[in-house]
C-alpha cells in the first residue's frame, strides 16, 4: 500500500506517541489500545467531531496502519516493557597495555638502535661514547693525576731544608715506643680492674 510523505509523517508521529507512552509514562497496554483509538477516531467521516489529525489517512490505510502496530508493537508489548524499564547492568570494555620503556644508556653500553635510521648516521650522531673512548679519558686522567705539581715540590723541599737525617731516625726510633707504652698502660690498667672486682667477688 502506497503511502504519501504526509501519511507516513503521521504514522511515525503516531508510533512514537505509542512509545513514549511506554517508556516515559508507564501506560498499560489497555490503555495504549485506547489512546490508539482515540487517534484513528474520526477517519473517513467526512464532518465528525471526532476527526483527529490523522484524518488524511482512508480507512483501509488505517487498517493496514492498525494491523502492523499489533503486530509488531502491541504482540510484544511485554518484551518493551522490559527494554525500557529493567535494570541492566553497564558493561565497561576496555583493553589494559602494559609498556615497557628502554633503560637509559650507561656506559660502556650504547644507546638502542633508533627504528629506521641508517647505522652510519647512528654511529656518528646518536649512539654513546663508546668503552674505548671512556678508556681513552680515563687514562687522560690519570696522567694529569700522575703529573707532578712543580709548587707541591718545591714546598715539600723548603720543609725538609732544615732537617737531618739523624733527626729523621730518632723521629722514626720514637714512634714504636711510644705507641707500646701505651698499650703497655692499657693493659696493665685492664688487668688491675678485673683483679679487683674478681677479689670483691670472693670477699662477698
Amino acid at each position: 500500500m502506497n503511502f504519501s510523505l504526509t501519511q507516513l509523517s503521521g504514522f511515525m508521529d503516531l508510533l512514537n506517541f505509542l512509545l513514549e507512552n511506554l517508556s516515559d509514562k508507564h501506560v498499560t497496554l489497555g490503555e495504549n489500545l485506547k489512546e490508539l483509538g482515540r487517534a484513528m477516531a474520526g477517519i473517513g467521516e467526512t464532518e465528525s467531531e471526532r476527526s483527529g489529525d490523522l484524518n488524511f489517512f482512508s480507512i483501509e490505510q488505517a487498517k493496514a496502519v492498525i494491523d502492523y502496530l499489533t503486530d509488531s508493537f502491541f504482540r510484544h508489548y511485554k518484551l518493551y516493557e522490559y527494554l525500557f524499564h529493567s535494570p541492566r547492568e553497564k558493561l565497561v570494555i576496555s583493553n589494559k597495555y602494559a609498556i615497557e620503556l628502554a633503560q637509559p644508556a650507561v656506559p660502556p653500553f650504547p644507546a638502542l638502535l633508533e627504528e629506521g635510521i641508517p647505522s652510519d648516521i647512528y654511529s656518528s650522531f646518536i649512539i654513546s661514547p663508546t668503552a674505548a673512548e671512556a678508556e681513552s679519558k680515563g687514562s687522560d686522567q690519570e696522567g694529569y693525576l700522575e703529573e707532578p705539581c712543580p709548587e707541591a715540590e718545591s714546598s715539600e723541599a723548603d720543609a725538609m731544608a732544615g732537617v737531618t737525617a739523624e733527626d729523621q731516625k730518632s723521629a722514626v726510633g720514637e714512634i714504636p715506643n711510644g705507641i707500646i707504652g701505651n698499650l703497655e698502660a692499657d693493659i696493665n690498667e685492664k688487668l688491675q680492674r678485673q683483679e679487683e672486682a674478681c677479689t670483691f667477688r670472693t670477699e662477698n
